[in-house]
């Protein structure tokens, strides 16, 4: 059952999957959705109380209709609010992919009494983004930019083939390896039909809100573990920020995974299993 937060004008989206007494709650990241979880979903959900949580206008989520610009503080205190409303006081992990892994973040630095640790998969820490995503930051704001993006990505509404292949080539560090991954296919099944209602005028304005976006300063104010894990060959978020990332944490834990691209958690499927039963199971929730 999907549940609901309002606040200035959106309505934000959830979903529990399991019970338990703390619990875990999963972000997306930029275009995604909640059904990108179900893979981690299946190991983690015995652990305690599974819960997934949609970005400001990410379908089902609702963003108002004259909405065409979301600072950073906005997207952060929408998300902030969600996660109240999810764990009022008690404590959680958070599990945040690449947008989701700054909300995460920020959360920790924010809410140190309810997030009591992170899992940050190839983190937003600041903007621009590079790669494919970089290109549509810079063209949105020019004179037909926005129609250009229209076009590209309803094309990878209207077909799973083409948003496959659009995904191995702008987020993948191994095209190849990418396109015959069972893991990846599995969950672009699953998150594709949700993907198909998204307004992609929401979509753009996160994405540009991403081109300037930076936690940096709030990072001094995270004081519990972090897992840290990125690809080698991320072309969307460069490995160095979770390099810097590590660096300036007290308790953070480094995995950056050779070859790999955006989407360590389905291109290197087993091995974040692993990291993510030892780190979540660690504290049974």
């Amino acid at each position: 059952m999907i549940n609901y937060v309002h606040h200035a004008g959106h309505t934000l989206t959830w979903e529990e999957h399991s019970t338990g007494t703390r619990s875990i709650i999963f972000i997306h990241g930029y275009s995604a959705n909640r059904a990108i979880w179900s893979h981690e979903l299946a190991y983690l959900s015995h652990l305690g109380r599974c819960v997934t949580l949609d970005l400001p206008g990410h379908y089902p989520a609702v963003m108002p209709p004259t909405c065409r610009a979301l600072s950073q503080a906005e997207v952060l205190d929408l998300e902030l609010r969600a996660l109240e409303a999810i764990v009022g006081d008690q404590p959680c992990t958070l599990i945040g992919h690449s947008t989701g892994g700054l909300v995460a973040l920020a959360a920790a630095a924010r809410l140190p009494t309810q997030v009591e640790r992170v899992v940050a998969l190839a983190p937003v820490v600041w903007g621009p983004l590079t790669g494919a995503l970089g290109f549509y930051q810079r063209l949105l704001p020019l004179p037909g930019g926005y129609m250009l993006y229209w076009l590209h990505y309803r094309l990878t509404q209207l077909s799973l083939r083409f948003i496959q292949y659009g995904i191995a080539s702008a987020y993948s560090g191994n095209m190849r390896a990418y396109m015959e991954n069972p893991v990846a296919a599995a969950a672009v099944r699953r998150w594709h039909p949700i993907y198909a209602h998204s307004q992609l005028r929401n979509l753009a304005t996160l994405l540009l809100t991403l081109r300037t976006c930076d936690i940096r300063a709030e990072i001094g104010q995270i004081a519990c573990p972090v897992l840290i894990i990125a690809g080698e060959r991320d072309p969307v978020v460069p490995s160095l920020q979770a390099h810097w990332l590590a660096q300036h944490l007290p308790k953070a834990h480094l995995h950056i995974l050779p070859g790999i691209g955006h989407l360590p958690q389905w291109e290197a499927a087993a091995t974040v299993e692993g990291l993510l039963r030892g780190y979540v199971g660690d504290c049974r929730l």
